[in-house]
């Protein structure tokens, strides 16, 4: 294969990577839209808003944390180096990092995101004993969300 059919290879394959990956991305989009139109006209314990938010969770969990070794799958973080935006990345992985919550349970927002989506929502994990403080991070992980007061950057 010579140089220039390898290049077309690796672009057409970025190209599908990009296209595929907007799939899911505007998928959040419309998601996060709809979620706004039904939470200003009912209020947090309307099921459809829960149903929409524990999506939007699952999602952003799938779309911005992901095991290093899966380089192929569909992360904004993913897309981002393979179009040598590798500074933006970071700063996802930066943001991922901060503090999420300034009290008793102090965890990252990366591993409050985590806990709500795969022991909340994913999977019915167990949270009595000495878990018994994972309800309260997915509960007030929820609720700093839906917050019109929380600063959203």
């Amino acid at each position: 294969m010579s140089k220039d059919e390898h290049t077309e290879n690796e672009i057409l394959e970025l190209f599908e990577y990009i296209e595929h990956f907007n799939i899911h991305f505007r998928l959040l989009l419309r998601r996060y839209k709809r979620f706004k139109e039904i939470y200003s006209i009912s209020n947090a314990t309307n099921i459809d808003v829960i149903t929409y938010i524990d999506m939007i969770i699952v999602q952003l969990r799938a779309m911005c944390i992901e095991n290093e070794r899966y380089k192929n799958n569909y992360t904004a973080q993913i897309l981002l180096r393979k179009i040598g935006e590798d500074a933006l990345a970071n700063n996802i992985d930066k943001m991922l990092s901060e503090e999420f919550y300034d009290g008793s349970i102090q965890v990252s927002i990366k591993t409050a995101l985590k806990i709500v989506a795969d022991e909340f929502i994913c999977h019915y994990d167990n949270f009595d004993g000495e878990k018994s403080h994972r309800i309260s991070l997915a509960e007030i992980f929820i609720n700093r969300l839906m917050s019109p007061y929380e600063e959203k950057t």
